[in-house]
């Protein structure tokens, strides 16, 4: 059986240290041409494979790159996910995944335990730099143990956060960027989209209430109905999750409490599509109901109806999001917020 050649094996073989061997790989200027021409020579004939920690021994760079999300199933996550990938794999770095799946069924304090221990994690395994996409950094109050855990990790390795500004965490001695997201802007180019249409009962189904992009939407539902002369009605709003049966659970929460509607507003078009069948299943007449999404997924163009959203360009935020992490990684300047990521209104049949 072959038995997997290793760093220090070539340097061994070639009677050098294991720094001069991660020197040579990375045509380190000190490492003379000879001594160079035998250890590669050496590599050739062991078939070795230098690992990612080996050529980060001089350069200190790993190329590899964390990711944390809080649910790889939500559409959000892994569409992000597949647009930096693509990229980042053409630049040379490797992306790790953590869900650490606090979108779900956990208590508070274990959700905490489960993403401190992941900020642990990376922080012992040489990562160049981490973006954060959701988990409890998602949430409306932070909590202080929380929030010391990713300063931690901040300090450490450069850190992106993609969604808010956290204004409690401090940059002077850590590198953190704050990529944010106009979630108030996505809701009032949907709900005057639906004014428009004719909708004067408008309700607003999903999210959770403790969650800043919830919150930040529901405000900028019941802003923009002001705005157009229209009443706020808080029976009309039903905060419950992100996923279809929510959507689903809302319609019947709204007909049980004799809530009068003509149009829902769901917060994704996952819960959009349990709205809609919703709809169908226990209302006559469901179509004369219009159904919108405030978050477009692209799996959402085989629904039917196809539901009308708002797309918010995850590739040009992806895009954004690549280039600001090797700008950090590499040190380079950079201007955050370089520019401003504009959705687009996607029409569907729903409304």
């Amino acid at each position: 059986m072959n038995t997997k050649v290793t760093i220090k094996d070539i340097a061994r073989i070639a009677g050098v240290s294991v720094s001069t061997v991660s020197r040579a790989i990375n045509d380190d200027n000190e490492v003379s041409k000879k001594t160079k021409e035998k250890i590669d020579a050496i590599i050739r004939e062991q078939n070795y494979r230098p690992s990612m920690l080996a050529r980060g021994m001089v350069s200190k760079r790993t190329n590899m790159i964390a990711l944390i999300v809080s649910d790889i199933t939500n559409p959000y996550f892994y569409q992000f996910i597949a647009n930096i990938e693509e990229t980042l794999i053409d630049q040379g770095y490797t992306l790790s995944l953590f869900d650490t799946q606090t979108a779900n069924a956990h208590s508070d304090s274990k959700k905490k335990e489960i993403e401190i221990n992941i900020f642990k994690q990376i922080q012992e395994n040489n990562f160049d730099a981490v973006i954060l996409l959701g988990g409890l950094i998602d949430r409306v109050t932070l909590d202080d143990e929380y929030l010391t855990g990713l300063q931690n990790l901040a300090n450490d390795i450069p850190t992106i956060i993609v969604g808010r500004r956290i204004s409690q965490l401090n940059n002077k001695n850590a590198k953190i960027i704050f990529i944010e997201r106009d979630q108030e802007l996505v809701t009032q180019f949907l709900v005057t989209h639906v004014i428009k249409k004719g909708y004067k009962k408008i309700a607003f189904i999903g999210g959770n209430a403790s969650g800043w992009v919830t919150v930040a939407r529901v405000n900028a539902f019941k802003n923009t109905l002001r705005q157009h002369g229209l009443a706020f009605d808080e029976q009309r709003v039903v905060n419950n999750n992100f996923y279809a049966q929510d959507g689903y659970d809302g319609v019947l929460h709204l007909l049980e409490r004799n809530v009068e509607f003509d149009a829902i507003i769901a917060i994704n078009d996952r819960v959009a599509q349990g709205v809609i069948r919703g709809l169908i299943d226990v209302v006559e007449e469901s179509t004369k109901i219009g159904v919108a999404s405030c978050e477009h997924f692209t799996e959402s163009i085989f629904n039917n109806p196809r539901i009308t959203s708002v797309d918010h360009n995850l590739k040009d935020l992806s895009k954004l999001t690549v280039e600001t992490l090797i700008s950090l990684v590499e040190g380079s300047e950079m201007v955050e917020e370089a520019k401003k990521i504009l959705p687009r209104l996607v029409l569907g049949e729903s409304i």
